[in-house]
């Protein structure tokens, strides 16, 4: 497995935080594209497609937001793609079903929640506006492209599986770099398989007590992850177990900076540890043991 430099996968993940600032039914305005300037790179295209479809969701096929593509004065093109609070819906909903990958011929099958909306991004909220892997292959060598990083957290890491073996198979970019975070499973064991083939420089990053990438579960379907993954430990005792608080980026963001050493992100609002009882916590109480 490759080594993993913590302080650029914090960077990756901080890009897509700047994609979740953005509400879905809102375009990128100067105060975004100027923070996205902050970070290095320079917005070029907004990232829309329809939102993940669930029983739920009453914004179901609702075109949103899900992220940008900017470029680095390095050379470097970043694809960001942000979650969706619509994951918690898809969890509930577990139907899970599969269909053929579209992406190349022979390589599995992919959850069709998530391939239906990959399928739909684009750099336009018209349909019919280019595809993001096709803005992709169209930018070699535009203004001194020459390399591609995919990143994603939650929905968007899952968005950034598919985008990065699209682009690998598709597109003049044989190589492109992939974050994920928090990504639930793809698809199948074939799937698994080509993806690893295509995309090697893959950092799948996992909170180990994060229940999303613990999902499609394998059984009764085949369901596999690619095999690059990069585990976070939740240290005992400094944050709160709560299912949300274990998937949210900020967590990511705080537990990657812990293994930095950079003491730079904080956790989020509510995600801290839980305050030791005292004994003022019991004064009034019967134990339970005892109440007969």
């Amino acid at each position: 497995m490759l080594p993993i430099d913590w302080t650029q996968a914090i960077r990756y993940a901080s890009l897509v935080g700047i994609a979740y600032s953005v509400k879905p039914d809102a375009d990128y305005d100067a105060a975004t594209v100027a923070r996205i300037a902050a970070a290095g790179f320079k917005h070029r295209y907004t990232i829309y497609g329809n939102e993940l479809a669930t029983e739920i969701d009453p914004n179901l096929g609702k075109i949103v937001t899900f992220g940008f593509i900017a470029a680095s004065a390095q050379g470097e093109l970043v694809a960001v793609v942000r979650g969706t609070v619509s994951i918690m819906d898809w969890v509930h909903d577990a139907s899970f079903l599969m269909l053929p990958c579209p992406i190349g011929r022979g390589s599995g099958m992919t959850e069709d929640g998530f391939t239906s909306v990959y399928r739909s991004l684009r750099i336009g909220r018209e349909a019919g506006t280019p595809s993001v892997q096709s803005a992709i292959g169209a930018s070699l060598g535009q203004g001194g492209i020459k390399s591609v990083t995919i990143t994603g957290h939650s929905l968007g890491g899952a968005l950034a599986h598919l985008l990065g073996f699209d682009v690998a198979l598709n597109t003049a970019f044989r190589d492109p770099e992939v974050y994920t975070f928090a990504s639930p499973r793809v698809g199948d064991h074939l799937f698994a398989a080509s993806y690893n083939s295509a995309v090697p420089h893959t950092y799948r990053i996992v909170n180990r007590q994060d229940l999303v990438p613990q999902l499609p579960p394998i059984l009764p379907l085949p369901y596999e992850h690619p095999n690059t993954k990069y585990e976070l430990n939740p240290p005992s005792g400094k944050m709160s177990g709560n299912i949300v608080c274990m998937h949210i980026l900020s967590s990511y963001l705080w537990l990657m900076d812990q293994l930095a050493g950079t003491n730079t992100w904080p956790l989020g609002s509510g995600c801290g540890p839980l305050p030791r009882p005292t004994e003022a916590t019991f004064a009034g109480t019967v134990s339970p043991a005892v109440a007969d």
